[in-house]
C-alpha cells in the first residue's frame, strides 16, 4: 500500500507539473461557469448571467421542461463534447509521456528496488495516470452540481456519474497509448495510435448506429422524408444482414460513444408531484405513442453491461499485452 500511495502521489505531482493539466482545468472551469450562466426567467431563458434573453413558452422558470433541458445540455454537450472529446484529447497528450518517462534510465531503478513485483508496479502506475481525468471531471461536476441547484432549484448528485463514465471512456483509449508507449517508448507513436483506435471505434459505432436504423425504419420519425431517404440505401432485410456483420466486428472494440451515452440513462430528472424520478432518456422519450417507444428502444438497445463489459475486455487485452512487455523488458 505504501508503494501504491508513493506512486500515486508521484503521478499527481507529475501531472500538476504539466502545463496542460492547468490549462485543461482552467478551460473546464470556464465551460462550467458558462453553464452556470444559463438561467431561466418567467418569460424564457437567459445566457451569460442575463446578458442575452430569449423568450420561450416551453423552457422557462415555470416549466418542468426547464430541468430536462438543463440536464440535457450537461449530458449531450458538456459530457458528450467537452469532457468526451476535447478534455480527453488533452488528457491523452498529457498522460502519454508517463510510462516512457517512468521506464527511462534513472527513473525506474528506485521503484524496481522495492519489494514489489513489476506487474504490481505497472498497474499502480496505470491507476495513478487515470487521476488526471478523475480530478478534472470531479471538479467540473462539482461546479455543475452547484449550477443545477442555483438554476433549477434541486440537488442532483446523479451528475457525478460523469466521473466514472468519462474515466472509463478515457481508460479504453489510454490502454492503447500505454501499450504503444511501453513497446516503443515513443510518446508521439503512442498518441497517434490512441487517436487512431479512438476514431476507428467511433466510425465503426456510427456505422453500426446507421445500419441499425436502416434495418428498423419504423423507429425513425416520419420527418422531412427521413424513412424514404434511409430506405434508399437498401431494403431493411439487406441492412439487417450488414448490421449483424457490423455488430460482430465491433464486439471487441471499445464503445467510447455508447459509454458516454450511458449518462442519459444515469442522470435523473425530478418527476412530477407524486411521481418517482426518471432517467433523462426516459423523460425525453416518455409517451404512450408508438414512436416514443421505438425511439427509446433504439437509444437503449445495448445494455450497460454489454457496452462496458466488451469495452473492458478490449482494455484488459491491451493492458495484459503491455504488462507482459513491461515485466519482461531489461532495464
Amino acid at each position: 500500500m505504501n508503494v501504491f500511495l508513493t506512486l500515486l502521489l508521484d503521478s499527481l505531482r507529475l501531472l500538476r507539473a504539466r502545463v496542460l493539466f492547468w490549462i485543461t482545468l482552467g478551460i473546464s472551469a470556464l465551460v462550467a461557469l458558462i453553464y452556470l450562466s444559463i438561467g431561466f426567467t418567467p418569460d424564457g431563458m437567459s445566457i451569460l448571467f442575463g446578458a442575452f434573453d430569449f423568450k420561450s413558452e416551453m423552457f422557462n422558470s415555470q416549466s418542468p421542461m426547464a430541468e430536462m433541458m438543463y440536464l440535457g445540455i450537461f449530458s449531450d454537450i458538456l459530457v458528450g463534447f467537452w469532457l468526451s472529446w476535447v478534455a480527453v484529447i488533452l488528457a491523452i497528450i498529457s498522460c502519454a509521456p508517463i510510462f516512457p518517462d517512468f521506464m527511462s534510465e534513472g527513473s525506474i531503478g528506485i521503484p524496481l528496488s522495492k519489494p514489489v513485483s513489476r506487474l504490481t508496479l505497472f498497474f499502480y502506475k496505470y491507476i495513478g495516470s487515470l487521476m488526471f481525468v478523475v480530478l478534472q471531471v470531479a471538479i467540473f461536476c462539482l461546479i455543475v452540481f452547484v449550477a443545477i441547484r442555483c438554476r433549477v432549484g434541486s440537488w442532483n448528485p446523479s451528475v457525478f456519474w460523469a466521473v466514472p463514465i468519462v474515466t472509463l471512456m478515457f481508460s479504453y483509449i489510454y490502454s492503447v497509448v500505454v501499450l504503444v508507449s511501453v513497446k516503443t517508448r515513443s510518446v508521439l507513436a503512442a498518441i497517434l495510435a490512441g487517436v487512431l483506435v479512438w476514431f476507428l471505434a467511433w466510425g465503426m459505432q456510427k456505422s453500426d448506429d446507421f445500419l441499425y436504423v436502416a434495418s428498423h425504419p419504423e423507429s425513425v420519425p416520419n420527418v422531412a422524408g427521413m424513412p424514404s431517404m434511409i430506405g434508399s440505401f437498401g431494403s431493411p432485410e439487406e441492412m439487417m444482414k450488414w448490421h449483424k456483420i457490423s455488430s460482430m466486428a465491433i464486439f471487441a472494440m471499445p464503445k467510447t460513444g455508447e459509454t458516454t451515452r450511458l449518462m442519459d440513462r444515469l442522470i435523473q430528472v425530478k418527476g412530477a408531484e407524486g411521481e418517482a424520478d426518471k432517467s433523462l432518456v426516459a423523460a425525453a422519450t416518455e409517451g404512450d405513442d408508438e414512436v416514443s417507444g421505438r425511439l427509446k428502444k433504439a437509444s437503449t438497445r445495448n445494455s450497460a453491461a454489454y457496452v462496458v463489459g466488451t469495452s473492458l475486455l478490449f482494455e484488459a487485452l491491451m493492458l495484459a499485452w503491455a504488462a507482459s512487455i513491461f515485466c519482461r523488458r531489461d532495464y
